[in-house]
């Protein structure tokens, strides 16, 4: 009879508790797990996102000038680089080359900080940097994005924050010291050597291609001046240029180029003029001009828009477009140069 018994247990533990046994050991797979070669990419995705947009320095205050409210501020570094790219870029590029000119905006940024051996401002004193483009680099407050934006305030402000928050204090470097930052709109293809511009060489500025702007909406412009109108400009510098309606078609010629395919000199009646000047006396787009002169007209032809030093803006989103990084793009236009975070 026990012998019974014990074939009857045996039978049950076969029927209702081995099933329920082999479900427990198989189930420890979650429904939602992954292939091992996608959860390794997972993770190694959010090493990098844990690596940059949470990385831990010791984030420095910055003395600002600001021309809104006519006043000094210090505020956080990053809270500053928010309204750079604000101001300096359309929210609307891809993300890429948003992370690529908060880089570049945070890293002018440290080259002038006083509190890390910095220059500071030049124009306002006891100011690390100021919000006007012609001298520093262009900053708006929130106001003024709110201003600008209207309702995608929200849509466009969350783009900038994130950008500047996945490079959280990165800058470029060059023997480990902040490099000096140069960018710019629209190149004519190709960007500018630093020396043509600014009179001082760096090693880090090379002249690059910089393509994929063709359609961007100042890549070509014509600016038109009567005769009249172009000596009296020209004269109102140089008065004794020797200019006049009979002469002007004659007495306007181009000397030479840069390697860029940029003007570097003119020679405008008796003087000789660097491009740099001439575009600002009429305030072209860029030094890559021509000149054409029709029924009393000079007709200058302009490609690019900028300096044409370093970063192209619209060439740093046609590179995004093509799936490059925002570090490819800072390595392409500032060459050399390493990423590190602000020490």
């Amino acid at each position: 009879m026990r012998r019974w018994i014990d074939v009857i247990i045996l039978i049950i533990v076969i029927i209702l508790i081995l099933p329920s046994l082999i479900v427990s050991i198989f189930s420890k797979k979650t429904d939602d797990d992954s292939p091992p070669s996608l959860q390794k990419s997972q993770e190694e995705d959010d090493s990098i996102r844990i690596r940059e947009s949470q990385v831990d320095y010791n984030e420095p205050t910055i003395t600002l000038y600001d021309h809104y409210s006519k006043a000094l501020e210090s505020i956080p570094l990053e809270e500053y680089v928010v309204g750079v790219v604000a101001a300096e870029m359309p929210s609307t590029f891809e993300m890429e080359a948003l992370k690529a000119q908060a880089v570049a905006a945070r890293t002018l940024a440290a080259g002038k900080l006083r509190s890390r051996g910095g220059r500071g401002c030049s124009k306002y004193k006891g100011a690390d940097v100021c919000s006007e483009f012609i001298h520093c680099q262009a900053w708006i407050p929130e106001s003024q994005q709110r201003k600008n934006w209207g309702d995608k305030y929200d849509e466009n402000s969350q783009r900038i924050v994130q950008a500047v928050e996945e490079t959280r204090g990165y800058i470029m470097t060059y023997n480990d010291k902040p490099i000096e930052v140069f960018f710019y709109s629209t190149s004519n293809g190709k960007t500018e050597d630093v020396a043509e511009v600014f009179s001082a060489s760096l090693p880090y500025y090379e002249v690059v291609d910089s393509p994929g702007e063709e359609e961007a909406p100042r890549y070509k412009e014509t600016f038109t001046f009567t005769y009249d109108q172009f000596i009296k400009i020209f004269n109102s510098k140089y008065p004794k240029s020797g200019l006049s309606t009979s002469n002007l078609a004659e007495r306007v010629k181009i000397l030479s180029w840069t390697d860029s395919g940029r003007v570097r000199d003119l020679m405008i009646g008796d003087i000789r003029v660097k491009a740099t000047e001439f575009r600002i006396l009429y305030g072209l787009n860029s030094t890559d001009f021509s000149f054409r002169f029709e029924e009393g007209k000079v007709y200058i032809d302009t490609t690019g828009y900028g300096h044409g030093v370093g970063m192209s803006q619209l060439g740093a989103n046609a590179m995004a477009r093509q799936g490059q990084e925002y570090r490819d793009i800072l390595k392409h236009y500032y060459r050399g140069i390493d990423i590190k975070i602000l020490d």
